[in-house]
């Protein structure tokens, strides 16, 4: 006989997460065709050795709209986890406090002191579903919890709470149309940009004119962006960033974890 729980206000709180998902997946890149997050600058072409390098500018890159869309993404999933801690403790006959809520760890350790041998911790009263709280946890995802689509909505809600909106991080990738009227020697892209900053200027390719002068220099096309949205370290968590594809499985996950307390 399962315990036939009540999670209509979790289901209620994933339908507006999804509604939001759908209008932050929209925005975006009408967001970033509207008002690119960066432009092509080249240098000075070298009159010595011909070299000019060709350097992505960033323009604005803060996104308050779109960081408070990911918020409201990121709040509804808690607020569906939570409840189902809500549920659970009524079917517990046990009282509700400003401590209970959806755990949430990374370590098997930290769960083990903070949940398993806490007398007031996040489950507190609760005789049902401790199993299944325990197989959810991040530290079961490898090699990585920090990936766990779990992990990623604790982070974020994290952050939003301490006041730290997201910000966007638009990575390029991809070549870019080079155009100029010169004869180039050599031209060598930059493959990868280890410390990526979007708010400082970064060379992307380097040529080589020979002989060493070039005019009518230019970029064309769209520069291809790797889009997601990070947020600042936190103590002894280091800065943590998702895409819009990461997000939609997070969505997709909490309905998973809905779907597994129905069975109980």
């Amino acid at each position: 006989m399962t315990l036939g729980l009540n999670l209509a206000s979790s289901e209620a709180k994933l339908a507006h997460a999804r509604q939001h998902m759908k209008l932050l997946e929209r925005e975006v890149p009408a967001d970033l065709a509207e008002r690119g997050p960066y432009a092509i600058r080249f240098s000075q072409v070298d009159p010595q050795t011909g070299w000019c390098d060709v350097l992505m500018v960033p323009n604005e890159t803060e996104k308050p709209r779109l960081s408070s869309i990911l918020g409201d993404v990121i709040h509804n999933l808690r607020c569906a986890l939570d409840y189902i801690v809500t549920v659970l403790v009524d079917a517990s006959g046990a009282t509700l406090t400003t401590r209970h809520q959806f755990p949430i760890f990374r370590t098997e350790d930290g769960y083990l002191s903070r949940v398993v041998n806490h007398k007031s911790g996040p489950l507190q009263g609760i005789a049902e579903g401790l199993t299944v709280f325990r197989d959810l946890q991040p530290y079961k995802h490898k090699p990585d919890p920090r990936q766990d689509p779990l992990w990623h909505i604790h982070r974020f809600n994290n952050a939003d709470k301490h006041r730290e909106p997201a910000a966007l991080l638009a990575i390029p990738s991809g070549a870019i149309q080079l155009r100029f009227n010169g004869i180039p020697a050599e031209i060598v892209p930059v493959l990868e940009i280890t410390e990526w900053d979007p708010n400082k200027e970064h060379v992307i390719h380097s040529i080589r004119f020979d002989p060493p002068s070039a005019y009518n220099l230019r970029a064309e096309g769209p520069i291809k962006l790797a889009v997601s949205f990070t947020t600042p370290a936190f103590e002894s968590e280091p800065a943590h960033s998702v895409n819009l594809v990461q997000l939609r499985k997070s969505c997709d996950h909490v309905a998973m974890v809905i779907d597994a307390f129905k069975l109980l």
